[in-house]
This record gives C-alpha cells, sequence and structure tokens, in this order.
C-alpha cells in the first residue's frame, strides 16, 4: 500500500524581538503567522512577502518560518 500526500495550505511565521526582559535578561519574543498560502507558493515569493510585511512591523524580525501541511492518506 503506498501513502497519498495531499498538500494543504502554508503558513509563514515571523517571529520578532521584543527587547530584553529586565528581569530575566533573556530576550522577548513575539510570533505572527499568515495562514492559508497556496501551497504551490515558492520558498522565494513567502521570503519577499515576509521582507516587504517586515518594513510595516514595530519590532526587528528574528525568524521568518515557512510552515508547510500535508495530509497523508
Amino acid at each position: 500500500m503506498s501513502v497519498i500526500e495531499g498538500k494543504n495550505p502554508t503558513s509563514l511565521r515571523m517571529k520578532f524581538d521584543l527587547g530584553k526582559d529586565e528581569l530575566t535578561n533573556k530576550t522577548k519574543v513575539k510570533s505572527k503567522t499568515y495562514s492559508n498560502i497556496k501551497p504551490e507558493a515558492t520558498s522565494q515569493a513567502i521570503y519577499d512577502v515576509a521582507t516587504a510585511l517586515e518594513g510595516l512591523q514595530e519590532f526587528p524580525v528574528l525568524e521568518v518560518a515557512k510552515i508547510e501541511n500535508t495530509t497523508l492518506a
């Protein structure tokens, strides 16, 4: 029996640096996820969108992640 893969919408997650916590001196991080991106979207296209969104954000970006979702049957 072979496995069938079904592509589901992809997500873009951006993590932001909110600065240092005064008590623990650790970096505070906030993330924002943009869902329902077409699975056919290339990594470069998603990164380009993240770069465009970066200019609209209040805090600096720490990480950009493409999250792929696949259904197996």
